[in-house]
């Protein structure tokens, strides 16, 4: 049996392994107006309604662009204005104009690292390099 169990879960998608290990994940909402960051811990997500974030730094966290022409130029867009909404174990960003049919936008989270139980951290004893970005790019259709 145990040879039997081992085998099932060693030959499981890799995508699924890679998202339970990292946890939280950048997704479009269901009906395509927001971009959610999900999966977060219940921590983070204490310390996010705790704060009151103003716009300016729910950008230096996470943040959505629109995908230039110049691909050279990613890292040089502004981010877009909206507004963010704390819920459950998300956080919800849906822009100020919404988004442009047939426009390509990319998101990033820049503290992802941040987002996992202190216990986790500790455990682990190893964060990422500076810089690290969990990314998510996607079309409005």
């Amino acid at each position: 049996m145990l040879i039997i169990f081992l085998a099932s879960v060693g030959c499981g998608p890799a995508q699924d392994r890679i998202n339970a290990s990292t946890g939280v994940r950048i997704a479009l909402s269901a009906d395509s107006t927001s971009v959610e960051l999900q999966n977060i811990s219940s921590y983070a997500i204490a310390e996010f309604r705790a704060d009151s974030l103003g716009t300016e730094q729910w950008k230096d966290f996470f943040a959505v662009y629109e995908e230039p022409a110049d691909k050279e130029m990613r890292d040089f867009q502004d981010a877009l204005d909206g507004s963010y909404l704390v819920l459950d174990s998300l956080v919800q960003f849906t822009p100020a104009a919404g988004f442009k049919k047939g426009q390509a936008y990319f998101s990033r989270c820049y503290t992802r690292e941040l987002m996992q139980e202190p216990e986790d951290i500790i455990s682990q004893r190893d964060l990422l390099p500076a810089g690290d970005f969990l990314e998510y790019k996607f079309i409005k259709r």
